[in-house]
Formats: C-alpha cells, structure tokens, sequence
C-alpha cells in the first residue's frame, strides 16, 4: 500500500464530489445528497475550524473524512469514507488516525459522529476504532426557506 493522507486542497475538490455523488450512501434526506462544492472550498479555506482530509493510492484520491471542530476541546466526524474498491487495505485506519493525530495536535480531546442505524459495517468499523456508543439520534431538518405546515407541540 502506497497510501498517503493529507489534507484537502483546492484541487481536491472535483475527486471528492465524484466520490460523494456516485454513492447513494451520502444522501441524508431526498433534497440533500452531498456537499456543494462551495462548502468543501470553504472548510478547506478554513482549516482551523475544519479538518477534511483526502487519502491517495497511486495517485488517485479513493477517500475522505471530514471533521468540523464544534469548540475548543470538541470535534464531529461529519463524514468518512473510503472508496469500496480499496475498502480492507488499511486506508480507513490510515485516515482516521491521521485525523485523531491532526486533533490531537489542535488540543481537541473529544471526537463525536453519528451512524445510520442501517449502516451496521460502519457502526461496528468505528466501535473497533475506539468510539463508544452512547445515545441514538432522529435526524431532523428543514430548509430555512420553507413554509411550515402544522404546529409545533
């Protein structure tokens, strides 16, 4: 394995929305389906608050994990993936340890994420990682532009 981590720069941006949309896996709800590019430029322009790093093998980038810091000692894991085809060659363990030494190196003591509970690999891949499960979650949104039907409780 040649794989090298690092972080994301500008021309990383096209190879991770290629990533991101060829793979249903990223469409939180049927109007969200991935990143827009303008955010990825922004948290690379940012990366003091924003830690999104990319993984190549042999030249192509095959993965990504993004993290935002939340304050001064917290971070989420926003997203994380490793392409299928490389999938078991250690780029994932390769990835997030890059990510826990960049936050450890930026005082961040606590990194949290969320898994779908119909994604039992992943659940299972960051628990043999070291994260811990601690509360299960309903994902909520609305679109700030968009009336509302119905009343609150």
């Amino acid at each position: 394995m040649t794989a090298i981590v690092r972080r994301a720069t500008p021309a990383d941006i096209g190879p991770i929305l290629a990533l991101g949309t060829a793979d249903p896996a990223f469409g939180v709800s049927p109007r969200i389906r991935f990143y827009e590019r303008e955010e990825l430029a922004e948290w690379i322009a940012e990366p003091g608050e924003n830690f999104l790093l990319v993984i190549g093998d042999a030249g192509e980038i095959c993965g990504f994990c993004f993290a935002k810091r939340m304050s001064s000692h917290w971070a989420y894991l926003d997203n994380f993936y490793v392409r299928p085809g490389v999938r078991g060659h250690g780029h994932g363990r390769l990835l997030m340890q890059a990510l826990l030494d960049l936050l450890q190196g930026e005082k961040i003591a606590y990194l949290s994420t969320l898994v779908a509970e119909s994604d039992p690999f992943l659940a299972e891949y960051f628990r043999a990682g070291g994260m811990t499960p601690e509360k299960k979650y309903v994902w909520l949104e609305r679109f700030v532009g968009d009336k509302t039907s119905g009343t609150s409780p």
